[in-house]
């Protein structure tokens, strides 16, 4: 989920040093976990910065992968890693080589994050015939860095690869489940959420499966003048997320305060 309607929000508070925060009912959530000093808090609009922030570049492609060639690009992209001394970075002052190696994905596991596949933009006088080549963006855990890799999925090599610090492209439903699992596993949050889920459908919440997610980048940037902005001061150089979570039923269970740092593997509440 991009965070265009955010964005627009902010354009009407940009100059002020004090953020206004609209508060909701956090369905159950808000009261569970006010027991423990804690609410979660919905915010009607991220604050503004007059920072910049960093932005993921989308370029526009000819065509559309299918999706085993999705699968298969990202399959050679993240397979790379195991393979020292890959293609020279290029495109921009951020870009560094790319040497690979201990990589981990969102859980910890080996091999970067997928996060998006694409045809590469196309010159107009190449030739017609079918591009093998593929665009695999990823995420690098362990180096905080995204990485952007050319792959051809004739010959299964990375024709190139690039790595940019402070670019937080849209996070994935894979991430977003990991955010709630972090959740789940904080001790003031986690029965929070287990309780909510529980009261409105009568039964247990055992699996990230069972929510319905939509999730954004957070950056900290975005929490100057907020109560808790030490905390996620690092989110931009951490990957870091805001979720938004419906019950099957439709109802919503408010987390939109609490602010998960992937990279840390740690959840705080902030704007209280």
């Amino acid at each position: 989920m991009r965070d265009n309607a955010t964005d627009r929000g902010a354009d009407h508070t940009r100059g002020r040093r004090h953020r206004r925060w609209r508060v909701s009912a956090a369905l159950g959530l808000t009261a569970v976990l006010a027991g423990g000093g804690i609410a979660a808090l919905q915010a009607a609009g991220s604050p503004a910065s007059d920072a910049p922030e960093p932005a993921a570049v989308v370029a526009s492609h000819s065509g559309r992968l299918t999706p085993g060639e999705s699968r298969e690009a990202s399959r050679i992209a993240v397979d790379a890693a195991t393979r020292p001394g890959t293609a020279p970075a290029r495109g921009g002052e951020d870009a560094k080589k790319d040497t690979g190696g201990g990589e981990r994905n969102a859980a910890g596991g080996s091999g970067a994050e997928p996060l998006d596949t694409r045809r590469p933009p196309r010159a107009k006088s190449a030739s017609s015939a079918p591009d093998s080549r593929a665009e695999v963006q990823l995420y690098d855990y362990a180096s905080d860095t995204l990485i952007t890799r050319l792959v051809d999925l004739r010959s299964k090599k990375v024709l190139d690869s690039a790595r940019q610090h402070g670019v937080q492209p849209p996070p994935t439903l894979a991430e977003a489940r990991e955010a709630v699992k972090v959740v789940l596993a904080d001790r003031r949050l986690g029965p929070g959420m287990r309780d909510s889920y529980t009261s409105q459908t009568g039964k247990r919440l055992t699996s990230p499966s069972q929510l319905r997610l939509q999730s954004m980048s957070f950056l900290g940037s975005r929490a100057k003048g907020v109560d808790g902005a030490r905390k996620v001061s690092r989110c931009g150089e951490h990957r870091c997320v805001q979720l938004f979570v419906r019950l099957p039923g439709g109802k919503w269970i408010d987390t939109s305060r609490i602010v998960i740092d992937l990279s840390a593997r740690r959840a705080a509440v902030i704007g209280l």
